[in-house]
């Protein structure tokens, strides 16, 4: 059997150390910064997320770089079972795999052709949309997806009344993508008297992420990418390399 298939999934792993790289040098440049208000009419104290600069198309591309990889090392993987060029089939129901995927796996042994519908997203547990390999088709899209800032989970919050404040809740802390301007923290307040003063301690760490109208699902790129290249490797390939 060729290789040639984990020759692409090494180099969608090479483009997403690049990504991760290119990432950390955009996000030193404090490409986001959080921006506090004392909402004062609202009754609340809130924390946005504002944008400095635009994701540069190159970090863009990079992170599709790293998805078209993957789907390259799928095709060639179905190309070498099949002893001829096809394409790996991906769908979202039993009976639109059997209806157009005959032809592109007709010439593969009996075991491959069983393991690759036993790997397509309409098994995944919740329905075909939560399966990985859905992800990979809807990622890699004849344009990159665009990407958003990000707020990862674990971030550092409180609140300093020092006078004439009352809190009436618990804050709130939003992770996740954000658009430009988003509240992000938040916590509802009362004034009782003259001259209040509130503050809001934050400290979170930025990400990019998939925007969250999109196949991303507004999550993490780096965390996406990753999950991907496992999942091609250590289930995809483990499963078919088995059934030749």
């Amino acid at each position: 059997m060729t290789h040639s298939h984990h020759d692409s999934a090494q180099r969608a792993r090479q483009q997403l150390r690049a990504f991760a790289a290119a990432e950390r040098e955009f996000l030193a440049s404090d490409a986001f910064r959080l921006v506090h208000q004392h909402d004062m009419a609202g009754g609340r104290y809130v924390v946005r997320a504002r944008s400095t600069r635009a994701v540069p198309d190159d970090l863009m591309q990079l992170a599709a770089g790293v998805v078209r990889a993957l789907h390259q090392s799928l095709d060639a993987l179905a190309s070498s079972l099949a002893g001829a060029p096809t394409t790996f089939p991906i769908f979202e129901s039993l009976a639109m795999f059997a209806q157009r995927s005959r032809k592109a796996i007709s010439r593969m042994s009996d075991d491959a052709q069983a393991t690759i519908e036993a790997l397509q997203p309409y098994h995944e547990i919740g329905g075909f949309q939560n399966g990985p390999l859905w992800m990979l088709k809807e990622l890699d899209a004849a344009e990159a997806p665009r990407l958003a800032g990000s707020i990862c989970d674990g971030g550092v919050m409180g609140v300093n009344t020092e006078r004439n404040v009352s809190i009436l809740g618990q804050p709130v802390l939003t992770s996740g993508a954000f658009a430009d301007g988003a509240i992000v923290a938040s916590v509802p307040v009362r004034i009782i008297g003259p001259d209040p003063k509130l503050d809001m301690y934050l400290k979170v760490t930025f990400a990019l992420a998939y925007q969250s109208r999109g196949p991303g699902r507004g999550r993490d790129v780096v965390e996406v990418l990753g999950g991907l290249c496992d999942h091609v490797e250590s289930e995809v390939f483990a499963a078919l390399e088995r059934a030749v």
